[in-house]
Parts: structure tokens; sequence; C-alpha cells
């Protein structure tokens, strides 16, 4: 499986975020990485390695696109201001069906201020 990849992330508090990503399953990108049966969590944390301020998951902000090998997130304006976070991270985390947990992105989150 592929290694995390860092990606920062910087939205404004009054705008929604959407943050799309396709799988594959080679470093050459040909080959899309088949998301279904995984469950997936992306994580906004307070700072690196620091409190979860909330959790998103499959059907609860983020979707998984199955056989494309997407994942999006997704999180309206209101959601975003709900975090009440200037600089923090993120995580996101996809789980097969035996259990194997992979990191796939993490970075920097930021909300900007309007």
């Amino acid at each position: 499986m592929p290694a995390p990849e860092r990606y920062d992330v910087s939205v404004y508090e009054r705008a929604s975020l959407n943050l799309s990503l396709t799988c594959y399953t080679d470093d050459d990108g040909t080959t899309l990485w088949n998301l279904a049966g995984y469950t997936v969590e992306f994580r906004v944390l307070d700072r690196a390695n620091g409190s979860v301020i909330a959790t998103l998951t499959g059907g609860s902000g983020v979707t998984l696109g199955g056989a494309a090998g997407t994942i999006v997130v997704k999180q309206t304006p209101a959601q975003v201001a709900a975090w009440k976070l200037d600089k923090g991270a993120y995580d996101l985390v996809i789980t097969a069906a035996d259990g194997t947990a992979t990191l796939l992105l993490q970075g920097d989150l930021t909300v900007e201020k309007t």
C-alpha cells in the first residue's frame, strides 16, 4: 500500500470544504484502488497529534467511490465554523474489511477568517 502523503488544507470559514482525491495501487497512477468494502475516517485535530475536534466517516462527511478509487470530504460552511479552529491538523485513514488500516493523507488544516 502507498506511503502516507502530506497535503496541507486551507479553507475559508464561510466557505465549504470540498477535498477530493483518487487512490491508485501503483506509483504510476494507472491502477485504481477499489475501495469497495473499506471504511474511512477523517479526523480534525486542534494540532498535530493533538485532541480530536471532529471525526467524519463514510456517509457522514466522507464519501468513498468504490471501484473508482475516490474519496470526497465535504463540509458546509456551518460545519467548518463549528470546528472553532484557526490552525490545526487532520488525518485520513481507510480500513479494509480485514481490519488493516492505512493512513493515506495528513497535514495542517487552516481555517481562514473572512
